[in-house]
């Protein structure tokens, strides 16, 4: 009984933030369509989610950028049990250079 109280104490906090993380890296489609490239981040923060989503799928990650930019990934909606796609904005220092919508897992 005791590994199964020590897994559970490790197991049930860890899932708690992760969902937490997950929900509260939401941007709604809405609010993506508000983004405009060429805007500098501290015009856009007020439409950007409090963090970004920390699981985008190895294909999303993987897919060309233009040199030197950086690549943040939202979720579409708070469902936890979805592997939905993810929008993905590009960054080249402190501007949006591009947005777009990455793939959950197909190519």
């Amino acid at each position: 009984m005791a590994p199964v109280v020590a897994a559970a104490s490790s197991f049930v906090p860890a899932a708690v933030h992760l969902a937490w993380q997950l929900t509260t890296s939401v941007l709604p489609p809405s609010r993506f369509d508000e983004l405009t490239p060429g805007r500098p981040r501290a015009g856009l923060a007020p439409l950007l989610p409090a963090r970004t989503c920390p699981c985008p799928s190895i294909h999303a990650r993987s897919a060309p950028r233009p040199p030197g930019a950086t690549c943040e990934f939202y979720r579409f909606g708070r469902d936890l049990l979805d592997e939905a796609d993810r929008h993905r904005l590009r960054w080249s220092g402190s501007t949006l250079v591009a947005k777009d919508t990455a793939p959950a897992g197909r190519p």
